[in-house]
């Protein structure tokens, strides 16, 4: 059991041990490397001198930084030497095992060089440039010479920035030099048979990617070169070149390929939207009603209830809040219900049996049968799981909308919503075509856009023109809409109304629920108690609802808050629990130094 423990114990401090000093040579920070340049000089031996520069912005503090070259498939290398430019000055770093500052170590093995630079740096931009030789790089074949070199191999911790790779073969004038770049697609690769040279540049390298260069050229240039092989090479290197080429333009080729079909498609669809809404105005047409002269001031009740007055001049498909609120003040005036302050909520009490489902929910089911205060209300509500007050404000809703139809042409209505969603969905289309036009195919994107902007111009050209032309209302809806609309304007304009024109406090308590309904009671309640004093309200107890639950500051006793919070309670709550629900070319030729990279510590 000791033994037990015992172990247990050194493994712990073996653990913090390793976590302590982890932790004191740890970066504090970040980096970025923001330029990488290669050059590299190839001898008749078949051997190459590379020289990289390797350009770290650093953000914090970091004790060095590390390299790895990979040698597998080569003859070895030669001794690294390392300098540090740091804009100011140039630091020659001397190879040791000291782990001292401006020092470099190598671990050396058949397959991989590993150098590690001890140089602190703090907040800055400097340069390390690493210049050794590499062996045997060159393989010399009876018809051809060969360079095959992942010289970015996919050790790379961070992405490299302004990559430039020049590779300088010995000779000059090499008519049959030809260089292939694989890697990143979005590359460039120069081949200067001139000065016997090929370029590579890139703009971004990502962490983990690799750029290989593959060079053919004649046996001549490397004429001193032992590392032979006595077979041809060429057709096998071309036939393979040729084959990655292909996928690589295939992979290239293939963001706009998509993008041109998925245009076409858009392109179909609005066609076939356009043709949809002629199809469906010619089978259904807009249906024409005469316009009534428009009315400035209307005095008298409407014929409608406050719910069936707010969905004609919403235009809306079901019953709202407001209006239950005013057809339950409604009910209050004909005697059928009674509202009463109770300290700081209502209490509504059935004078008569209720005919609306809702108000029999209310008071029934949530209060004692006879009566219901809206504190009662609330308090359901948020304990509501099962939703029931919410489903039956929901049929409500759909009730008090049943008869709409007498007044709102639903033919009309429909064409309207369908052309003006049309207009906004062809837009988006359109929209997006260019939008794709300009990533991914540009010699399509001034067609696009005149296409797209004429498209765009003809759906709601369109639109308007037909929206003119048609009414949201039937003929007795058209009557009833323009002495709603001056109805809500009255009420809008009290303040400018001689209210004793329209009547006394008897008249207006008739059709207050209207104001209600339309969401304007406030203003209103406000003049008439300028108008008629306060004394005249507390005298009508019809009028007592008004000036408590609208005219006064308590906004917790406002019947249409208190309904609607109610309602949205009831709904979170049963939501709660119910749930629901010449560039490079991609690939590679098998080229030496895949594992190659670096990065800082």
């Amino acid at each position: 059991m000791k033994k037990i423990i015992v172990s247990i114990w050194l493994t712990l401090i073996t653990v913090l041990s390793i976590g302590l000093f982890q932790t004191n040579v740890k970066a504090d920070g970040d980096y970025e490397i923001t330029n990488y340049t290669v050059n590299i000089d190839v001898d008749q031996q078949g051997d190459a001198l590379m020289t990289q520069n390797v350009t770290y912005n650093f953000a914090g503090s970091f004790h060095g930084v590390y390299y790895n070259q990979a040698l597998k498939g080569i003859r070895g290398v030669g001794d690294p030497e390392i300098m540090v430019h740091d804009g100011d000055s140039i630091t020659d770093i001397k190879q040791s095992t000291s782990e001292a500052n401006d020092t470099f170590s190598v671990d050396k093995t058949a397959d991989n060089m590993k150098l590690k630079v001890y140089h602190a740096v703090s907040n800055k931009k400097i340069t390390f440039v690493y210049k050794y030789k590499l062996y045997g790089v060159i393989t010399n074949y009876r018809d051809i010479a060969e360079l095959n070199w992942k010289i970015i191999g996919g050790g790379w911790d961070h992405d490299l920035n302004n990559v430039k790779i020049t590779i300088n073969l010995p000779t000059n004038n090499i008519k049959s030099l030809r260089a292939w770049a694989h890697g990143t697609l979005n590359g460039f690769n120069k081949v200067n048979k001139d000065n016997g040279q090929v370029i590579l540049t890139a703009d971004r390298v990502d962490a983990g990617d690799s750029v290989e260069s593959h060079i053919i050229f004649p046996t001549s240039v490397t004429s001193l070169n032992q590392n032979t092989v006595n077979k041809n090479a060429k057709d096998r290197i071309l036939a393979q070149e040729k084959k990655l080429a292909q996928e690589a333009n295939y992979k290239r080729q293939m963001p706009s390929r998509l993008t041109k079909l998925f245009i076409g498609m858009i392109v179909f669809l609005v066609i076939i939207i356009f043709a949809l809404n002629y199809y469906k105005l010619v089978k259904y047409p807009i249906n024409k009603h005469p316009m009534p002269t428009p009315l400035h001031h209307w005095f008298d009740a409407p014929d409608v209830a406050p719910s069936m007055a707010n969905i004609i001049l919403q235009k809306a498909n079901d019953g709202d809040s407001k209006g239950f609120t005013g057809d339950v003040l409604v009910e209050v005036n004909r005697r059928n219900l009674r509202i009463d302050k109770e300290d700081k909520t209502f209490r509504i009490t059935a004078l008569k049996t209720p005919q609306d489902e809702l108000i029999k929910f209310m008071i029934q089911t949530i209060g004692d049968g006879t009566s219901v205060t809206i504190k009662e209300i609330n308090k359901f509500a948020k304990k509501d799981k099962k939703g029931k007050l919410y489903n039956e404000f929901g049929d409500w809703k759909k009730r008090a909308a049943r008869h709409s139809n007498q007044y709102i042409d639903t033919n009309n209505k429909n064409t309207i919503s369908r052309l003006l969603g049309s207009a906004i969905f062809v837009s988006v289309l359109m929209v997006i075509t260019i939008m794709l036009s300009s990533l991914f195919v540009k010699s399509w994107l001034v067609p696009m856009s005149i296409i797209s902007i004429i498209t765009i111009l003809i759906a709601w050209v369109g639109y308007l023109l037909i929206r003119r032309q048609i009414s949201y209302y039937t003929e007795n809806g058209e009557q009833i809409a323009n002495e709603l609309q001056a109805f809500r304007r009255m009420f809008e304009d009290v303040d400018d109304l001689n209210l004793a024109e329209v009547g006394d406090l008897i008249l207006w308590e008739q059709i207050l629920p209207y104001a209600v309904a339309f969401g304007i009671s406030k203003k209103v309640v406000k003049a008439l108690k300028l108008k008629f004093g306060t004394e005249a309200f507390e005298a009508n107890p019809g009028m007592m609802y008004y000036y408590w639950g609208i005219g006064s500051m308590s906004n917790g006793m406002n019947l249409d808050r208190a309904f609607s919070g109610a309602f949205s309670s009831s709904h979170s709550a049963n939501s709660s629990v119910s749930g629901g629900s010449g560039g490079f070319s991609g690939g590679s030729s098998g080229g030496f130094g895949g594992g190659s990279g670096g990065g800082a510590f």
